[in-house]
């Protein structure tokens, strides 16, 4: 079962927000319960804007994504600190789901499988959409070289993968691994 997740935006400088939430997750004994959208490719507000808010001296903001009873404890704790950190929470949004486009190109049957493989077992509560593939096997170009502009086989996809907000990161975690996927970033739909 997929629990519920919240985006808890805290501004303050990102590192000093990372080792304050890391360091609290540590205290309460709670494993890998956040996930910074900085650094799993989650698409927030523009980096226009981003570079403005840094240009006039306002402090930065870090995106946590944590389930539902990390994020009450986690706000907790946040305004115990407010008077002697210089961090704040300032939003707290319920995430309903999230979804990320991807590509991919292969140019041997064994490859063109095993990708297609990766998008039929599929994490729980995680679904592909808009997936088309497309296959095309040349007999006369066999034996070619794999660099050459005529391959014997050669598939092509692109889709939209969309789902719970973590089971969606870990598995474009995974895809983004391999080099001849393509994902683009992770957008979050909040409810």
């Amino acid at each position: 079962m997929n629990r519920q997740y919240f985006e808890a935006v805290v501004e303050g400088q990102f590192d000093l927000v990372k080792g304050f939430v890391f360091g609290f997750l540590e205290g309460q004994g709670i494993p890998s319960g956040a996930v910074f959208a900085r650094e799993h490719h989650v698409k927030g507000s523009s980096e226009l804007r981003r570079v403005f808010r840094v240009l006039a001296g306002q402090e930065d903001q870090a995106r946590v994504l944590v389930d539902g009873d990390v994020c009450r404890s986690l706000k907790e704790a946040i305004a115990r600190v407010e008077e002697v950190l210089p961090i704040k929470l300032v939003a707290v949004k319920e995430i309903a789901r999230a979804q990320f486009a991807f590509t991919y190109e292969a140019f041997t049957k064994e490859m063109g499988d095993e990708l297609k493989g990766l998008f039929t077992n599929l994490p729980e509560g995680v679904s592909v959409a808009d997936y088309s593939v497309e296959e095309k096997v040349d007999p006369e170009s066999k034996g070619i070289e794999a660099y050459a502009p005529l391959h014997h086989y050669e598939v092509k996809a692109q889709g939209r993968i969309t789902g719970p907000v973590r089971p969606v990161i870990d598995f474009y975690d995974r895809l983004e691994r391999h080099s001849l996927i393509s994902p683009g970033e992770i957008v979050l739909e909040f409810s």
